[in-house]
């Protein structure tokens, strides 16, 4: 028996080790010459600022080793625009070489659309890697070689995507032509570049294999255009100002080159052409690119607020209707719609004025001759005495849910206001020694006529487009415009709105999502387009953004109170309503949802309300099965949360409230919404009596770098059977002063 030692056990493992690796290696050889490919060309805006004539080089060199080959061709952006097949003979591409040199580029890159990426024996993606909205990701493809030639590209991501697939990341900035072909397993010494062809003899002429070079008196000329005379087939130049192309004996080739003399060149023998163009006398039409046409203080009865007036729907008994059956306890229910006790007990600082909640404080905070008292909570079980409180020396009761409460009170008033005027306070004496009521608004008279809101702006290149005939070349008008207007977003959002008009849906969401490709990863244009896309009712799209908004922000509740509506829409309930109940269980470790729980409150009741038969309701409490009505339910969405505006509200006796998203007058609101992560408010009306509703806006947005919009919804009968649903996207940029942007009736 043979005894090895230590150290030849070891060489034996390593030997073993290294022979099994290399035959794993072999095994997984990816077939240099395969039968079928699919060519995944990135046709997003981002793109056009690759090196085209370094992957069209790429490829002449790749097909000439390869010579026979199937390739489907897959142009994609936020759409797949071209599917086609190509059979490869010869190496001769030319039909399809024609189509990648022709390709626009507009929209943003959704890398979903590689679906069927096993079809075929390889894949070739030419992309940079850039994903708005979802994510590359290649686990289960056949091998994907990951080809770019951009000096944006996202290097790193496309190295770890191209070996997951068991492929290569071929960086053509970095690879010639011969080590990029290396990377596909071909030998060495047998691979064949086009550069160092020699045509010469009759054989070369039967393969129909023509080579030359092109130049002027100042040197060799790149990116010259080779075309055969009544065929497709057509080239450019490389950068050494070489061609190669597919003609036969008798053929004539066109050679052209901006401001040079076009050349006809008959194909008599077989050679190595050297052509010579001549400075021509041709002079291009000029175009022109014109830019975008670019107090009196108030008394409210609970303190006195600056001149900015204020009027509000509200609900108010005179002290005279009150029962006085318990002098120890105010009796509210049956005054007040929608006011209700808290279980079993009466008690006024127990009142339900907002509907309930499973984990916040629902009790209204209650407000004396304009001093706030000490809430009772409803959650730890905590009540504040207030039976010292003589209703028979109450004068009047408001009862304040909405607008005034929210806005006068913050937090502490988000579940309504009391509002309590004793008959000691109102006889205070006026100058002219009458007594008056200190809980009327005064001085709040609503006097304008505004005009109706409009944001569209009047600009020259929208005029012409209109005079152009057909979609086709009202598209290349488009292209052709946008090098002008190539960081203005008005522009794509003009040129969206038209050919959505017109009926090209797909269109006018390539065109809008260049918004997105110019600025990767910003949150304010990434809420801007899922507005603008909901707008469209491109819901689909809109899902897509609020998924990755929430991958980005998981600490926002905005985050997931949008994804939740967007799931309503698109018909996925169970889905919505598992959101709600995990913010209502707290299973969102770290998210404060406290400026938006009274959306989400009513929100989830009107899920439940209108889809109860398909939903499934295990662990709902029974508290969202009975629905809180309104008049109206009023619901504001903006982008951007430093934005600059204001909103009034005119009560149908023309008294009106301001509602301000300033810096300088509600500062601490804007912190709040930066801080909690949230971008929305909502305003109730109900028992306010019949008449109309004006609603207006003021903007004073200084920037035009990036929309900014606010979504104005208004759920009319807000959940009852005639409900209706009105909704506008307000882009405030092209907003300078006070306009109505809706009227509501009642």
């Amino acid at each position: 028996m043979i005894k090895l030692t230590t150290q030849k056990k070891i060489n034996i493992v390593c030997m073993l080790f290294f022979a099994l690796s290399n035959f794993f290696i072999h095994a997984n050889r990816i077939n240099p010459n395969p039968k079928k490919i699919n060519i995944y060309w990135d046709n997003s805006l981002s793109m056009q600022n690759k090196d085209l004539e370094k992957e069209i080089a790429f490829l002449d060199n790749y097909l000439v080793n390869i010579k026979e080959v199937e390739i489907n061709l897959i142009v994609f952006s936020n759409t797949i625009s071209l599917e086609k097949k190509y059979q490869i003979n010869n190496a001769n591409w030319a039909d399809l070489k024609e189509i990648l040199q022709g390709i626009t580029y507009d929209g943003m890159a959704l890398y979903e659309n590689i679906g069927n990426a096993n079809s075929a024996d390889i894949n070739l993606l030419f992309t940079d890697g850039f994903a708005v909205i979802d994510k590359l990701n290649l686990e289960s493809a056949k091998p994907t070689y990951i080809i770019s030639s951009s000096k944006n590209a996202m290097v790193n991501l496309l190295k770890r995507q191209s070996n997951i697939s068991n492929a290569n990341y071929i960086n053509l900035l970095e690879n010639n032509i011969k080590e990029a072909l290396l990377l596909f397993d071909f030998e060495p010494n047998k691979i064949l570049l086009v550069d160092d062809l020699q045509i010469f003899d009759d054989k070369q002429l039967e393969n129909n294999t023509i080579q030359g070079i092109v130049y002027s008196k100042d040197g060799v000329l790149i990116g010259a255009e080779i075309k055969v005379k009544g065929k497709s087939t057509a080239t450019t130049t490389n950068e050494n100002g070489k061609f190669l192309i597919h003609a036969n004996k008798g053929d004539v080739l066109e050679i052209k080159y901006l401001g040079m003399e076009t050349r006809d060149l008959l194909i008599v023998k077989l050679k190595f052409y050297d052509v010579l163009l001549l400075d021509g006398n041709s002079e291009l039409d000029e175009i022109i690119l014109e830019g975008a046409y670019k107090d009196p203080t108030v008394n409210t009865g609970y303190g006195k607020k600056d001149k900015e007036k204020i009027g509000y729907a509200v609900q108010s008994v005179s002290g005279e209707d009150l029962s006085l059956a318990r002098p120890d306890n105010i009796a509210l229910q049956g005054k007040f719609s929608g006011v209700n006790a808290y279980g079993q007990n009466d008690d006024i600082s127990q009142m339900v004025l907002r509907g309930n909640s499973l984990l916040l404080n629902i009790y209204p905070l209650i407000v004396l001759d304009g001093t706030p008292l000490r809430r009772s909570n409803s959650v730890t079980g905590q009540i504040q005495i207030s039976n010292f409180i003589n209703p028979a020396n109450i004068a009047n009761i408001t009862i304040l849910k909405g607008l005034v409460a929210t806005n006068r009170w913050g937090s502490e008033g988000a579940n309504g206001v009391i509002l309590i005027t004793t008959l000691t306070a109102t006889h205070t004496k006026s100058k002219d020694s009458k007594p008056f009521d200190r809980a009327l608004v005064r001085d709040n008279d609503y006097e304008e006529n505004l005009s109706a809101v409009n944001t569209s702006i009047r600009v020259k290149y929208m005029d012409e487009i209109i005079k152009v005939d057909g979609i086709v070349k009202k598209y290349a008008f488009y292209l052709k415009n946008r090098t002008g207007y190539k960081d203005d977003f008005q522009y794509y959002i003009n040129m969206s709105n038209y050919f959505l008009q017109l009926g090209y849906k797909d269109l006018s969401t390539k065109v809008l999502t260049n918004i997105l490709e110019k600025n990767i990863g910003d949150l304010n244009n990434l809420r801007f387009v899922a507005l603008k896309a909901e707008e469209n009712k491109d819901f689909e799209l809109v899902e897509k953004i609020y998924l990755k908004i929430a991958e980005l922000k998981p600490l926002e509740p905005q985050s997931y109170r949008d994804l939740a509506l967007i799931y309503t829409i698109n018909g996925k309930y169970n889905k919505a309503l598992n959101i709600y109940l995990n913010i209502k269980q707290d299973k969102f470790v770290g998210v404060n949802f406290s400026g938006l729980m009274k959306n989400i409150n009513n929100e989830m009741r009107h899920l439940i309300l209108n889809q109860k038969s398909e939903l499934t309701l295990t662990g709902v409490p029974k508290a969202y099965y009975n629905y809180v009505q309104y008049d109206a339910r009023i619901v504001f969405e903006w982008n951007d949360r430093d934005a600059d505006f204001e909103f009034q509200f005119v009560n149908p006796k023309k008294k009106f409230f301001i509602w301000s998203h300033t810096k300088d007058k509600n500062a601490s609101r804007i912190i709040r919404e930066n801080n909690q992560g949230f971008n929305a408010e909502e305003f109730l009306l109900t028992g306010v009596g019949k008449g109309e509703w004006i609603i207006n806006i003021e903007s004073n947005i200084k920037s035009n770098n990036e929309p900014v919009a606010v979504k104005y919804t208004v759920f009319k009968n807000f959940g009852k059977a005639n409900e209706t649903i009105e909704s506008k996207l307000l882009l405030l940029n092209n907003i300078s002063g006070k306009y109505t942007i809706g009227r509501i009736k009642i």
